[in-house]
């Protein structure tokens, strides 16, 4: 049997300390929002960092860093961020719509930012980028920064890597497979549902179907409500992807491969192809996948204009009523689906949001079996540059090995002790206001998840949050959910064979997404066409070598 990617927990460490030692954030204290007096900063070590002499501007390119930057006079925060390294970020914004488009351009001109993030090490720009001298290597000693040196002893750091060569910086997004669950949520209005006539919770697509359709000619309301929308569209592939292809929804270079078939026994053949081209007949598997997408988008259970919405209006369209469903990233309790959507509810609709919404449960395959959408443990990367200096190279490290350490990590989060937190006596936080420290600080928006997204935070038992413990909860459930469920057979060493390529081999999963979905022939001849023209890019050769590269090693 082919070994799974990375099925155990991983903890963290941070703050100073000897490398590959586990330690909680803050020793033994957990953080919880408490009362009672606080104890002095003199109390406790810091992380200072050193001062610099020579001044630098580091410009930096990260979803609505105008947002995050526009109250510099006012923000202590960011000042003193800024005042402790001797640097001034010059923000290079880019937005969740056109991030991708804005950085291909800018590599393209030798424009990039000195610092930027995005979602790139897994298709061929990375490689290319790499190649072509355009990112700057992360020095493989980083004994001088000791918390950042920690952080990369990771496998995820293997990943990163082109030529044995690491040029980004992943971002942590989960600990365990099981919490990837999370990375896709359909949210759907069981309020809604029950007025149309429903009288339980879908168990299967087609009931999911026959549920939203029925929300839809109802429309109780009287908002003209359409089907299913999404953050993104690409996002909805993962659950639907669980229908016959699980394992099919990462594309770029990143694709999982498994046994092309199964005999009548169960016993899976030697040969190993992309998830996506799995089958008897190569890509047979996908066929009732595409078959179900098809079927949702035509009968408007998928709201037509999908492709056109921009994440602010999916989330406008859900709360208002007009959208009987919504596909989003980062789980119930992601701090954005809170802010954007969940705060607001009871002031619309005059109920609370979980009397109204309900969350699809993982849906059964074709196979009888029931599958979540496998990720990687972090979706985004930091990069920097190579046009920067070998001085502002090592000032870029220093601030993320800042960040990483429990004072960086205290005031990307929690903002300034005495002003927007204290630490109590047994080393618990606890909030000061009214205010939380993300609107006080709006740089805390960037800071407290540059480096990392998650990193103990989220742990909503130990840590102050601004989502209530109710929709935590939901999240838990969730990945409790997961954990039971199977994971089909995958080889990641044949996908690593693809990264190994001098040209690595890429699959668009969302240009096929799309193509099937929006087609007008029957599934099969478009599915058919789509199997051809990747067949002229090599894909029969790509196949054969990564077998053959496996198997001999």
């Amino acid at each position: 049997m082919g070994r799974r990617k990375r099925q155990t927990k991983r903890t963290f460490v941070w703050g100073t300390g000897r490398k590959g030692t586990v330690r909680s954030l803050f020793g033994a204290a957990a953080l919880m929002l408490l009362t009672g007096g606080c104890s002095s900063q003199g109390d406790r070590e810091t992380d200072t960092p050193p001062r610099y002499e020579e001044h630098m501007d580091i410009s930096v390119a990260y979803w609505q860093i105008d947002e995050f930057l526009k109250n510099r006079e006012e923000d202590e925060v960011l000042q003193k961020l800024e005042e402790e390294f001797n640097i001034t970020i010059v923000p290079r914004n880019i937005t969740w719509d056109d991030h991708y488009t804005k950085l291909q351009l800018w590599a393209e001109t030798g424009d990039l930012p000195d610092l930027f993030a995005g979602d790139f090490r897994f298709g061929s720009s990375y490689y290319q980028w790499a190649r072509e001298g355009l990112l700057h290597e992360i020095p493989s000693d980083l004994s001088s920064f000791p918390n950042l040196e920690i952080y990369l002893d990771n496998p995820e750091t293997e990943y990163c890597k082109v030529d044995d060569k690491v040029y980004c910086i992943f971002r942590q997004t989960y600990s365990e497979q099981a919490e990837t669950v999370k990375d896709r949520t359909i949210a759907y209005r069981w309020d809604l549902a029950q007025k149309a006539g429903i009288t339980k919770e879908p168990e299967n697509w087609q009931e999911f179907r026959e549920m939203i359709l029925a929300i839809i000619e109802a429309d109780s309301e009287g908002t003209g409500i359409s089907g299913m929308t999404a953050k993104d569209y690409n996002m909805i592939m993962g659950p639907l992807f669980t229908y016959s292809i699980p394992l099919a929804s990462n594309g770029g270079t990143n694709f999982y491969w498994v046994p092309q078939e199964r005999d009548a026994e169960g016993t899976a053949s030697d040969r190993y192809v992309p998830a996506i081209f799995a089958g008897k007949e190569l890509g047979s598997d996908a066929l009732a996948t595409w078959q179900l997408i098809r079927d949702m988008y035509q009968e408007g259970v998928i709201e037509q204009d999908i492709f056109l919405a921009t994440t602010a209006q999916a989330e406008e369209k859900f709360l208002m009523g007009r959208s009987a469903a919504i596909c989003f990233d980062g789980g119930v309790s992601n701090t954005k689906t809170y802010e954007n959507i969940i705060q607001y509810w009871k002031e619309i609709h005059g109920s609370e949001f979980l009397e109204d919404v309900r969350f699809l449960d993982l849906m059964p395959s074709v196979d009888g079996e029931t599958y979540y959408t496998v990720w990687d443990y972090a979706w985004s990367e930091s990069y920097i540059s190579a046009a920067v200096s070998d001085e502002k190279l090592e000032r870029i490290l220093a601030i993320y090995d800042y960040l990483l350490s429990e004072e960086g990590m205290l005031l990307s989060h929690f903002g300034l002790e005495g002003e927007s937190y204290c630490v109590e006596e047994d080393g618990s936080i606890r909030l000061l206001g009214e205010e939380a420290p993300s609107d006080r600080y709006l740089s805390i928006g960037m800071l407290a998840s540059l480096v990392s997204w998650n990193n103990g935070i989220q742990d909503g038992a130990k840590y102050p949050s601004t989502v209530p413990e109710a929709y935590r909860k939901v999240d838990e459930e969730r990945v409790e959910r997961a954990r039971q469920c199977g994971i089909p057979e995958y080889d990641y060493e044949y996908t690593a064979a693809v990264h190994q390529m001098d040209d690595p081999f890429s699959i668009d999963a969302n240009a096929i997404f799309q193509e099937i979905m929006l087609g007008k022939e029957p599934v099969e001849e478009v599915w058919k066409a789509i199997i051809g023209e990747y067949k002229k890019q090599g894909l029969m050769e790509v196949i054969e070598e990564v077998n053959r590269r496996v198997q001999q090693s």
